[in-house]
């Protein structure tokens, strides 16, 4: 395979991942909220856990697609596919996702349920004001920009690779090894 078809396939792969993890997060919030009703926490306890399994999922998965089109070459990738490619492809999957996760974040929040949701935050925003961190003033402000879907997205971006980010510190290494011989 030639070098540009490799890219081709590679950044393919990366837009699938993204999509596919933003996508899989959306299912897992609509799971959330459709059980929040029910009795019992073990539901709602496994769901919050199925957020993290499909991170991992995701980023191993679609990092050793990734891996397989990014064989050894001693002039272009020294050492093939390395932690830091690993890494790097993780970082990009989770900011991708962000962005699909977030839009469907936005959907829920200002189509589906908006009172659900603004209760939710409104506890939040309790927190913050009763514990000291943020001012009321603050609060209202912050709370004012989350009905703007450019903030939501990009929030949830920067929320996507923070959590993606510290799940590929330990996925990265074990696509690194699986792909090292």
């Amino acid at each position: 395979m030639d070098e540009q078809t490799r890219k081709k396939k590679y950044r393919g792969e990366l837009l699938t991942a993204g999509m596919v993890l933003g996508l899989a997060m959306f299912v897992v919030l609509v799971l959330q909220y459709l059980a929040r009703d029910l009795p019992g926490g073990f539901l709602s306890g496994l769901l919050s856990f199925a957020g993290f399994a499909v991170i991992v999922a995701v980023l191993i998965v679609y990092g050793r697609r990734a891996a397989a089109l990014c064989p050894p070459d001693p002039v272009l990738r020294p050492g093939g596919f390395t932690y830091g490619r690993a890494f790097g492809f993780s970082i990009l999957v989770s900011l991708l996702s962000g962005i699909v996760y977030g839009a469907g974040y936005f959907l829920m929040t200002e189509v589906v349920d908006p009172r659900y949701f603004a209760q939710g935050m409104e506890r939040v925003a309790e927190l913050y004001v009763s514990s000291g961190l943020m001012t009321a003033e603050q609060v209202r402000e912050g709370m004012a920009l989350m009905h703007n879907l450019f903030v939501v997205i990009f929030a949830n971006m920067i929320a996507m690779s923070l959590q993606g980010g510290f799940l590929a510190l330990f996925t990265s290494a074990i696509v690194r090894h699986r792909t090292v011989k």
